[in-house]
């Protein structure tokens, strides 16, 4: 079981990434605006993993890999609640 949620975690990295690019413009007018709210984290977060990086962190993706299930969850429940009506 714990190795399920290990492997969601991981996963939800990449989502993340692809959900903030799509969720955007998937959503109506009001939610994009809510769509876009993720990236205040995670972009300052993004600079201080770079950062670390360069620093030859050995640690550096561990704070996004930890905000992504979470940012991946709120673009998930915003797409599911704004969709665009076609």
């Amino acid at each position: 079981m714990s190795s399920l949620i290990g492997f969601l975690v991981m996963l939800a990295t990449p989502a993340y990434f692809l959900l903030q690019i799509w969720a955007p413009l998937k959503v109506a007018r009001g939610w994009r605006t809510a769509a876009l709210a993720p990236l205040v984290p995670a972009i300052p977060l993004l600079i201080w993993c770079a950062y670390a990086l360069a620093d030859n962190s050995n640690l550096w993706p561990v704070p996004f890999i930890l905000f992504a299930p979470f940012g991946a969850g709120y673009l998930g429940l915003i797409l599911a609640i704004g969709r665009k009506e076609s």
